[in-house]
């Protein structure tokens, strides 16, 4: 996509007809002033018989919202400047947007060249020179040309051809998005939506959503530089036939895009740079506007780092939209503002930047991990391998590779590869249910729990170690890794697990003497007492030791699996449940279901003692409860083969 831009009757429209042979002023309005109100579009031949497409813009200053709104598309740009006026306001304003959007390639058409001697023309390149030194068009072509006698029109259109050569194709992996630049209807065919995608492929029957409209619609028919097509992608002048979409529901600056592919935020961060040219300094919370893609919005500007942005400086920000955006991380935006002593009244370009986040919430100035944050995200704004990887960080666990894709704004099969070569690189892990992690997230996560293990063994020597819900919420891991970073600590030597506990490494319980002689005793109490467990209580009152001190004996023989807890109420030995378990099977010998009341008879216990057992078994799968009745579970099963 070709653009132009510059000065308001500098002769951009009349050098696109030369360049075309088309009027791109089509509004009753722009006919009637003789300037430029909004964009034009027309399709352009090269010298190769390839065909690109023209943006032209308006130039005057009551329109800089029409133009930035086109310049967001195109790949090289036109820069007019009329050879007798010369470098004009809205020629550095303009050159401020293109550079702020991101452009790097163009030439410059040094206009109405027939209104002036060849003294004049070279004393407007020279200043051109110095005005475009340090930019993207610093070694750009200086084309003099008349839109009038058509001289110098070999030239320019040479050095055209020369430009476009050297642009590279737009890249059309990702999900589609297109900003809509246009919205009218057709009789009989209903609305259709133009404008250039900035990435992406889009065809005919693919449902699509207008954001931040929430509305959805099917592409009955495509058109790419006027000719009907069955695809369209990235940098292309694209028109979409969305008969679902009712046009007086769309309109310029709302977004076509997968569906929920990209939700709408109204609190943005970014990077903003100031432009060099500022006299004064940005203030924190400065009301200004928003202009990305096609959409121009209010916002406040709030500054992140520092209370004040200088002229030239760069610092992390926070927009705070008017309305919400559908915006993605790399977007690159321009903010325009009413900053006293700017030596013009109005709105004027101040800077601009790109997104780099959407929280939705109000961020602090000077906040460290807000800072940094943004900062790791800025690093990997321009690699699609580093990006996928901060946002597998991001997750601080186990991530879906569709989730991932969504906020990487690619396919799910992109980002697979992005995922594999960063497993390549040792950097992500495949779980076996597919899910992906940071090798960082694991490893923080092993280091939490052995953290949390060595600061429960100091304070509990006794014990031999901490159950999966004390390691969990002790280590402070998400849902879903936890059981990830014990089998990889297990694996790599640094956790031990003993029945239903886990340890650091090569721990050993130090049991005191009373300690350890209290074990002893309530152990074989419980030996004792076969089926019908005795209480905290009763073993206090029988071993004449407080019951906290029962207590901690008992929570360390069931850890030492010595002890089986049955509910909250009753435990019984590891012996006895081995005989309960025996008693259940001669029951299921003789017959292939037993009751309750059958089972308690067989341990010759109450109720109190059997239903416990009984659920246990259940809960084991040794047991399956059908009514009142108990059958023969999975290991029952086992044994009576």
């Amino acid at each position: 996509m070709l653009g132009t831009a510059g000065h308001v009757d500098h002769g951009k429209t009349a050098l696109v007809k030369l360049l075309t042979g088309c009027e791109t002023d089509t509004l009753a309005e722009e006919k009637r002033r003789g300037l430029t109100i909004d964009l034009g579009f027309a399709p352009c031949r090269l010298a190769d018989d390839r065909i690109v497409g023209v943006v032209d813009v308006p130039g005057h200053v009551d329109f800089i919202r029409n133009m930035a709104a086109g310049a967001h598309g195109i790949d090289v740009v036109i820069l007019v400047v009329a050879a007798d006026d010369g470098i004009m306001p809205q020629t550095h304003e303009h050159l401020h947007i293109l550079t702020l959007m991101g452009l790097r390639r163009g030439l410059v058409a040094l206009t109405k060249s027939d209104l002036v001697d060849s003294r004049r023309l070279q004393e407007v390149a020279a200043e051109l020179r110095v005005l475009l030194a340090g930019t993207f068009l610093k070694e750009a072509p200086i084309c003099p040309v008349s839109n009038i006698t058509g001289a110098g029109f070999d030239g320019f259109f040479d050095a055209l051809n020369q430009v476009v050569s050297r642009c590279e194709d737009r890249p059309t992996t990702g999900v589609f998005r297109l900003w809509v630049e246009d919205v009218f209807p057709i009789k009989g065919a209903g609305t259709v939506l133009t404008g250039i995608p900035s990435r992406g492929v889009v065809s005919v029957g693919d449902t699509i959503a207008l954001q931040p409209a929430g509305l959805s619609a099917r592409v009955r028919r495509l058109q790419v530089y006027g000719a009907d097509s069955e695809q369209a992608r990235a940098g292309e002048c694209v028109a979409l036939n969305v008969p679902e979409i009712d046009h007086e529901k769309a309109r310029r600056g709302m977004l076509l895009t997968a569906m929920d592919a990209c939700p709408s935020a109204a609190l943005v961060e970014a990077e903003l740079l100031a432009l060099g040219t500022l006299k004064g300094a940005i203030p924190d919370l400065l009301e200004c506007h928003v202009h990305v893609g096609t959409a121009a919005v209010g916002a406040h500007v709030a500054l992140l780092e520092k209370p004040e942005l200088l002229a030239g400086q760069r610092q992390l920000v926070q927009l705070r939209l008017a309305e919400p955006l559908p915006l993605l991380p790399g977007e690159r935006f321009v903010l325009r503002a009413n900053l006293p002593g700017q030596g013009q009244t109005g709105l004027v370009t101040i800077g601009g930047g790109r997104v780099l986040a959407l929280s939705n919430r109000r961020l602090r100035r000077k906040k460290q991990w807000t800072l940094e944050w943004l900062a790791a995200r800025r690093e990997a704004l321009d690699d699609p391998v580093r990006w996928c990887e901060q946002m597998l960080l991001e997750a601080k666990g186990p991530a879906n590779p569709r989730t991932l894709a969504a906020q990487c704004g690619v396919s799910p099969a992109e980002v697979l590869e992005q995922l594999a070569a960063l497993r390549g690189e040792r950097r992500a892990i495949e779980l076996p249910a597919k899910d992906w992690v940071h090798a960082r997230v694991l490893q923080g996560a092993i280091d939490a729990m052995i953290s949390s293990l060595e600061s429960f063994h100091g304070a509990n020597p006794e014990r031999l170690g901490m159950s999966s819900e004390e390691l969990a919420c002790a280590s402070r891991i998400v849902p879903g890794l936890f059981d990830v970073a014990v089998q990889a600590a297990m694996e790599r030597g640094r956790v031990q697990r003993s029945g239903s506990v886990f340890a650091r490494a090569g721990w050993q319980p130090r049991l005191s003497g009373p300690a350890d002689a209290l074990s002893r005793n309530v152990s074989a109490a419980f030996e004792c007492a076969g089926f019908a467990g005795p209480s905290p209580g009763e073993l206090a009152l029988r071993l004449k030791v407080p019951v906290d001190h029962v207590e901690k004996a008992i929570r360390s023989l069931v850890e030492r699996g010595e002890l089986i807890k049955l509910d909250d109420r009753t435990w019984i030995h590891e012996r006895a449940l081995a005989a309960a378990k025996e008693k259940a099977l001669e029951l299921f010998r003789r017959q292939p279901k037993f009751s309750t009341m059958e089972y308690r008879d067989a341990l010759g216990v109450s109720r109190k003692y059997a239903v416990p057992l009984l659920d246990y078994l259940d809960r084991t799968r040794f047991t399956v409860r059908s009514g009142h009745d108990r059958t023969p579970g999975a290991e029952a099963r086992k044994e009576l083969a």
